[in-house]
């Protein structure tokens, strides 16, 4: 996949719009993966030869989850940044911020309906006698 990633702060920033977006529309998924990124995988990727002594990195991704007609019209966005160890505190810190920030309006699923829904099956399937 030859995407580049972006640097904390724009991702950051990004992401913010990913969640308002979604959060306006009223309907939608972001979905959120992180992934230890071995020196292995870094140099796989790349054409320079890594020695595996860089410190340990995490590969952190962001999409609006839109499926594969959207990926078409361009609709789809990715997100991706790596974070080192040096600045990973700081990071989770305005992540965990972005995150919570995100999820402030989410609504509460209505759970009653259903079970009333299942309640009322459970009476029609009872015994005949």
């Amino acid at each position: 996949m030859g995407t580049k990633h972006l640097s904390n702060d724009e991702f950051l920033t990004r992401l913010t719009t990913l969640l308002s977006t979604t959060h306006t529309s009223n309907h939608g998924s972001v979905f959120l993966t992180q992934k230890p990124l071995s020196p292995s995988s870094a140099a796989a990727s790349s054409s320079i030869p890594s020695t595996s002594t860089s410190p340990p990195q995490i590969l952190i991704r962001a999409t609006n989850g839109k499926s594969k007609p959207h990926r078409e019209k361009g609709e789809k966005e990715k997100l991706s940044t790596v974070v080192d160890l040096e600045g990973m505190d700081e990071f989770y810190r305005r992540y965990a911020e972005v995150c919570k920030k995100g999820m402030e309006g989410l609504r509460k699923r209505d759970r009653k309906a259903r079970k009333r829904k299942d309640k009322d099956k459970g009476k029609k399937g009872g015994k005949v006698s």
